[in-house]
């Protein structure tokens, strides 16, 4: 079984509380279907292995740890399946790393998705998206199946957004900006009165590329400039980018639709 798997783009990200030491969002995911991709192949084999650039280990992998929750989960529905033991996962990178474009929960969503089909599992898609949410903030919307969808909760909870596919081009300066410190540093930003929290985001119905018409990019996300703080050299992209482009999670990729400058 091989596989194509998508990046996600954030229309708007928006931080409206906390839920214990969790930021609680609403957002608007979009499927990225274009050139940045990762391929993934999963096949049958005598002993589990996991094969790819990941840049960290086996047992902090997105994948590994969404092949142990699933089957955790179907130990809890009954049923036996010794996945750890008999797959072989092997991942070719092309979503770049640190970029705000959800490659790692991608290939772990995307991977529950499809062994659920190789094994015949026959899990619906709340089953898969209660897996997929106990193992990062973006699982869920890529077990999903989605193309579009308002993220809110830690980012559990979906609702499908019907609109048109879009073409986007997507930046990515070679800038690695780790989640944990952005969200950090949007944390420091609230305590100082510099931001502050949201307590509602109006226009959850307009389609897309009326958010990308009539917004900025600082007003879309919440996350740009406390991204900016922690990493000064995406301030001077910005000031070099032109309005129509828009800045994705906790960065670093800009992105704009295809056709617009």
């Amino acid at each position: 079984m091989i596989f194509d798997v998508f990046p996600k783009l954030n229309i708007f990200l928006k931080i409206l509380g906390f839920k214990g030491s969790y930021h609680q969002i609403f957002s608007r995911f979009v499927l990225a279907k274009g050139e940045i991709k990762d391929i993934i192949e999963i096949k049958s084999a005598d002993h589990f292995s996991l094969r790819g650039d990941f840049g960290c280990s086996k047992e902090d992998n997105l994948i590994y740890l969404s092949v142990v929750a699933l089957e955790n989960f179907l130990k809890t529905q009954g049923k036996q399946f010794s996945m750890l033991k008999t797959l072989s996962i092997e991942v070719q990178k092309g979503i770049p790393k640190g970029a705000g474009l959800g490659g790692g929960s991608a290939d772990a969503g995307m991977c529950l998705r499809e062994i659920n089909k190789f094994f015949d599992l026959g899990l619906d898609g709340d089953a898969l998206r209660l897996v997929g949410s106990k193992i990062g903030a973006d699982v869920a919307f890529f077990t999903s199946g989605f193309t579009s969808a308002n993220v809110s909760g830690v980012g559990e909870i979906l609702e499908k957004f019907d609109e048109s596919d879009y073409d986007f081009e997507i930046f990515t300066p070679d800038i690695f900006c780790d989640t944990a410190i952005v969200y950090n540093q949007y944390d420091k930003m609230l305590q100082e009165g510099i931001l502050s929290l949201n307590s509602c985001f109006e226009g959850s119905n307009k389609c897309s590329d009326e958010f990308l018409s009539f917004y900025e990019r600082s007003s879309l996300n919440d996350l740009f400039y406390p991204a900016i703080r922690a990493y000064p050299a995406l301030g001077d992209i910005h000031k070099e980018l032109g309005k129509e482009w828009f800045f994705s999670g906790s960065g670093s990729s800009f992105f704009r639709l295809k056709g617009r400058s």
